[in-house]
């Protein structure tokens, strides 16, 4: 059953750092990064990231470390965290 969940999580895992680092230049949500040259920053360096976090979901669906599993998934929600944080901070409500 972790194997399943751990598969679901690099699945969302690797989408988003395909949509953070494909809307580096384009605006996204409500973010234009053209306008605040930071959002560009937060995406290109949190999709990159969670690149990295993708491929360690991937390594440890096949290594099956439980310490491997936990550091990645904390990981990932520290970062995905870190970078809703970051965007809201830049949330212009008009």
């Amino acid at each position: 059953m972790i194997t399943l969940l751990l598969v679901l999580y690099t699945l969302i895992a690797g989408w988003l750092s395909y949509y953070l680092l494909t809307h580096q230049a384009r605006p996204f949500l409500f973010f234009d990064p053209n306008k605040a040259p930071t959002i560009k920053h937060v995406a290109r360096y949190g999709g990159g990231l969670m690149l990295l976090v993708t491929l360690g979901c991937l390594v440890a669906i096949f290594v099956q470390t439980t310490m491997l599993i936990a550091v990645v998934l904390a990981s990932g929600s520290l970062i995905m965290m870190a970078i809703a944080l970051i965007l809201v901070s830049f949330m212009q409500i008009s």
